[in-house]
């Protein structure tokens, strides 16, 4: 059983890198998290994300001490000889028929044998090679038990997920709108070089932002990018008592869906592991956005729940197993 420390900018950096040191999957492994990753002011005092990294044994056959001790009752070794012999005389072909006597034919007499030594013996401990034990009954009561649970969790698991509507950025729509022309200014005053779309639906506006310095934009797990969008938001709804909220989404270069794509595949590998293990998981603080992920993605978990604890900015998620009467 091998164990690994490994570090990252983040969890899910450390984790990835201590995966692909280890060259297993992450279903292969049980992870404890020694050390959250800190910013630090001004990058002084910044600390990396440590986790540890603990592979899991593979699971045993254990084979019953009746079957590997040679020195076995009598009446069980009989039982296993007559079960290998049925076995031998299945695997054996059969012999092919014999065609019927035609019209005045006389049908061949059929020859009897003394039955040999082992023959009598089979047959006279075939009533108890009928019954099968008691621990062959249980093996395959628990097979098929697991075999239940795989499917439901195989259910679960793979739960398609629905393609995301196509939204249509134009620079049109971006002509004349205010929040549109409050991101350009933004963008202009920061030094950015970027053109500006937009996407005006009932739900809200949507900006896309088009520029090669997309690093820049989109921050350390995305900070840059919200910050430009709660300011482009608070511009926008300064008269929202007289006109309404309008909801603000600003994206670039695909990354809310990349984001939340990952944040569901954290999500449920996070939650199998609470299922296995029966110990809570709290995650790394999240914006709300990002914590409504993954509160979305879990919901319909039968074994987790969720729920956030901690204040702003170090909210977290917790995942939590469910007691037995709430499943």
């Amino acid at each position: 059983m091998r164990t690994l420390e490994a570090t990252g900018k983040s969890i899910d950096e450390a984790i990835f890198n201590g995966l692909r040191e280890l060259q297993i999957s992450i279903d292969e492994v049980e992870i404890d998290i020694i050390q959250q990753e800190t910013k630090g002011v001004f990058g002084i005092g910044a600390k990396p994300a440590i986790v540890r990294l603990i592979e899991r044994e593979p699971e045993k056959i254990v084979i019953p001490d009746y079957v590997a001790n040679k020195d076995m009752p009598r009446e069980r070794r009989e039982r296993r000889d007559n079960r290998e012999r049925r076995d031998r005389r299945e695997r054996e072909p059969r012999p092919p028929r014999t065609p019927r006597a035609e019209a005045g034919q006389e049908p061949a007499e059929p020859s009897f044998a003394e039955p040999t030594e082992a023959e009598a013996a089979s047959n006279g401990s075939a009533g108890a090679a009928e019954a099968a034990p008691r621990e062959r009954r249980e093996r395959r009561d628990n097979r098929e038990r697991r075999d239940r649970n795989r499917g439901r969790r195989e259910n679960y698991d793979s739960t398609p997920v629905l393609p995301r509507e196509e939204i249509n950025y134009s620079a049109e729509a971006a002509e004349g709108n205010a929040a549109a022309d409050f991101l350009k200014g933004l963008l202009a005053a920061m030094g950015v070089e970027a053109t500006v779309l937009a996407s005006i639906t009932e739900e809200g506006i949507r900006l896309r932002i088009d520029s090669a310095s997309m690093g820049i934009l989109i921050g350390h797990r995305g900070e840059t990018l919200d910050a430009i969008q709660y300011l482009t938001s608070l511009c926008i709804n300064r008269s929202r008592k007289e006109t309404g909220y309008t909801r603000v989404t600003i994206d670039t270069e695909g990354y809310r869906d990349k984001r939340e794509e990952t944040l569901t595949r954290l999500a449920r590998k996070i939650a199998s592991q609470v299922k296995a293990t029966g110990r809570a998981r709290t995650l790394e603080p999240m914006n709300p956005y990002e914590r409504r992920v993954l509160h979305a993605t879990l919901q319909n978990n039968p074994y987790v729940t969720t729920y956030s604890e901690g204040e702003e900015p170090n909210r977290r998620v917790v995942i939590a197993p469910k007691k037995r009467e709430e499943r």
